[in-house]
């Protein structure tokens, strides 16, 4: 196990995505957390969870994500004991990505997700209301904004623009307190992240972005929008669960009634 010391270093003054851009370069194949940690300085409670989040959204075989709560639960625990310092233990800490992937992933252009895709461009939704009835298919702008295209933004230009909305205001929401509520949900959302529902890992991964960008710039706007995500991630597991659960119930009753 190891204790990572936290003094500032000189990539401290530049802006988040620049550093996030230098990780990329490096003689080393594989991009260690230690160096992640590291880069980041002072920041690096909010950029660990942004960054293992970030890379948790990449498409991964079943199980795969629970790789990244891991090390995200810990960070977080440690914002609401309200550490100075980022401790991980010494395995955790050799943890790797290959430098190549993980340029990829920033390089990335973002496209929704496959199913949103389909759904939003071939799907119309029939609205009745008595004998009064109206189909409607989603507007051009919407089918333009989740289309798949060369031109879309990248993964690192989309947090650029994101680095342009956030200052620091609303400080009541980023004290030491918000800081113990915050570690808790990111606790909570990283769970939600490992389990095995249907889309329900990216929602809390994309809350987690929000939440690891307002800890970064103390932007109590955008920690209460991880509040909200937090909201609409319990309403979306609760829903899953009990459909599930009502399966569950309504096979054992068929087998029941079998015998």
């Amino acid at each position: 196990m190891t204790l990572v010391s936290m003094p500032v270093p000189p990539d401290e003054n530049r802006t988040f995505s620049d550093v996030l851009e230098a990780l990329g370069h490096g003689d080393d194949p594989k991009l260690t957390l230690r160096e992640m940690v590291e880069a980041f300085g002072e920041r690096g409670f909010g950029a660990v969870i942004l960054m293992l989040s970030l890379m948790a959204l990449l498409p991964w075989p079943p199980g795969g994500k629970a790789v990244f709560s891991v090390p995200i639960i810990l960070i977080a625990a440690e914002l609401a004991l309200q550490r100075d310092k980022v401790w991980l233990p010494r395995w955790l800490m050799k943890a790797t990505i290959g430098r190549d992937t993980y340029k990829k992933l920033l390089s990335s252009h973002f496209a929704a997700p496959r199913w949103l895709r389909r759904w939003v461009l071939l799907t119309e939704v029939q609205l009745r209301f008595g004998r009064w009835s109206a189909r409607y298919g989603f507007s051009d702008w919407v089918r333009q904004a989740v289309r798949k295209r060369p031109d879309s933004p990248t993964t690192l230009g989309l947090l650029r623009r994101a680095e342009r909305l956030t200052r620091p205001r609303l400080p009541v929401m980023t004290g030491e307190a918000a800081d113990v509520v915050i570690g808790v949900t990111c606790i909570l959302l990283a769970m939600m992240m490992a389990l095995p529902v249907p889309f329900g890992d990216a929602l809390p991964g994309l809350t987690l972005v929000i939440f690891g960008l307002g800890i970064i710039q103390r932007d109590g706007v955008f920690i209460l929008g991880g509040l909200v995500g937090t909201g609409v991630c319990g309403v979306y597991v609760a829903l899953v669960w009990t459909t599930v659960v009502a399966i569950v119930h309504g096979v054992a009753h068929w087998f029941g009634a079998l015998f």
